[in-house]
């Protein structure tokens, strides 16, 4: 199975055939989450749903719109669970999202939630050209790593090396294909191209392209994976994201719930499936005649009531760390032709930096200062006092932008293990944990069912937690 964290450590090996499938992949009008369910009308029926992240506000809207009568009871102080934007402590207009930052164009459930209620939505650019790299830029070694990869395709085909059968005209025109998709010369050499970038920029008098790259830049470490990030069916150039911070999405949601369904502080305890109860920290009992529980795995099995099955599944599912930290700072990085994207910083712990793609020349703006997806290094950098945060991700960057260090601004970290109502980042699904857990974890235990997008094919994306949530409810009205 093909997960988040996966995905990102062997983005390298993606190319050639894998690009087309995933190009024709995306051209498909698909959605994780499927159809959105049909519900009978359920009035007169009460829901408690657990958890008021994405996965529990979509399912109590859909109840809602089917008559019930829904309470969510969320244990933070606020709504949208891992959907997080941060504001305080930022200049006025700034915000840095701490969890889910980007959607894809195709997650069309959680897209249709933002249109639906009118959510603005903006471009994220995911992949930029300009962005720096070890030795070179994103461009720069993506055009020549083609260049390079079309010239030995063109020599294979000259040495008869293609297994497919193929006519003499379709040969010709592969080849052909092959020199515009290297930008390689008439003699079918890569010999440098204005794709990589400008040694002298044109003006009055045409520009002079830079010459190739040493092969031995492009397999520098890293440089793969960023060249081939943007190939992945999640991750294209340029996304989406709502104007304002994520958060905005699930704000939508919730301002569609009736007034006093949401109960923030509300913490709970335990519960019984087969009578439909559920205790709260402070002693209180309600009950109703459904469960939602769209808690994280891991706050989930400590929850006082489930069989020991139940339990045992929820305790095993594989969850990763993940932290973010983000640095407020005079927007200096778009005088160097920096508008969005990503600079990967391989073999540093901060892993990622984010430029803005909001708000172009306004005075300043926040970074994404380190995305750090990996589990132990999120947890190294979790072990961190603020301050050695800061540092840290500042000595990371000085390679790229020495400069950040003297104009730096406020900055915010989060790390999801240690996040109280979260317990993690997201699962990390192996296809044997997937199929040993999975039949338990979906099957509903009494009167409660499960939801959460770390049931999904898609854990970590807000189309995921959609997906879990239709699933949920969609049972109930079956």
């Amino acid at each position: 199975m093909a997960t988040r964290r996966a995905w990102l450590a062997r983005v390298a090996a993606v190319g050639g055939a894998g690009a087309a499938l995933t190009l024709l992949a995306a051209m498909r009008p698909v959605t994780a989450a499927g159809p959105r369910p049909s519900l009978p009308p359920l009035a007169g029926q009460r829901v408690l749903v657990l958890g008021a992240g994405i996965a529990g506000l979509v399912a109590a809207l859909e109840l809602h719109r089917a008559g019930a009568s829904i309470t969510v009871l969320e244990a933070d102080r606020r709504i949208g669970g891992r959907s997080l934007t941060i504001r305080e402590g930022f200049s006025p207009g700034q915000y840095f999202n701490a969890g889910p930052a980007r959607i894809p164009q195709h997650h069309a459930a959680i897209l249709g939630y933002a249109r639906e209620f009118a959510v603005p939505m903006q471009v994220l650019v995911n992949d930029n050209r300009s962005a720096p790299l070890p030795g070179t830029s994103l461009g720069e070694a993506r055009a020549n790593l083609q260049g390079v990869v079309a010239e030995l395709a063109l020599k294979a085909l000259g040495a008869g090396l293609l297994e497919q059968p193929i006519t003499p005209a379709e040969l010709e025109r592969l080849a052909g294909m092959l020199r515009g998709f290297g930008a390689l010369d008439a003699a079918g050499r890569w010999r440098g191209s204005a794709r990589a970038g400008w040694q002298q920029a044109p003006g009055m008098a045409p520009g002079t392209p830079r010459p190739p790259l040493p092969l031995a830049v492009l397999l520098r470490p890293g440089i793969g994976q960023a060249v081939n990030f943007a190939e992945g069916i999640n991750y294209a150039a340029t996304m989406l994201a709502p104007a304002g911070g994520m958060d905005m999405i699930a704000r939508a949601l919730a301002a569609a719930l009736p007034a006093g369904a949401i109960r923030l502080g509300a913490a709970v305890a335990g519960l019984d499936p087969t009578a439909s109860l559920v205790r709260l920290a402070d002693g209180r009992v309600l009950g109703a005649d459904h469960i939602i529980c769209a808690l994280p795995p891991r706050l989930a099995a400590r929850l006082d009531g489930w069989s020991a099955p139940r339990r045992a599944a929820l305790a095993a599912v594989p969850q990763e760390n993940a932290a973010k930290f983000g640095l407020e700072a005079p927007r200096f990085w778009e005088a160097q032709g920096l508008y969005g994207g990503i600079a990967w910083l391989p073999g540093r712990m901060s892993q990622q930096l984010w430029y803005p793609s909001e708000r172009f020349h306004s005075p300043r703006g926040v970074l994404v200062g380190a995305y750090i997806w990996d589990d132990a290094l999120a947890t190294r950098f979790g072990a961190l006092s603020p301050a050695q945060r800061r540092a840290a991700v500042l000595a990371d960057a000085a390679p790229l932008h020495p400069e950040l260090a003297g104009l730096a601004g406020a900055d915010t970290s989060v790390v999801w293990s240690d996040m109280p109502w979260a317990g993690a980042a997201w699962a990390e699904w192996t296809d044997a944990a997937r199929a040993a857990l999975m039949p338990e974890l979906l099957r509903p235990e009494g009167r409660v069912r499960l939801a959460g997008d770390w049931l999904s094919s898609i854990p970590g994306w807000q189309e995921g937690a959609v997906a879990s949530a239709w699933q949920a409810v969609g049972a109930l009205g079956g």
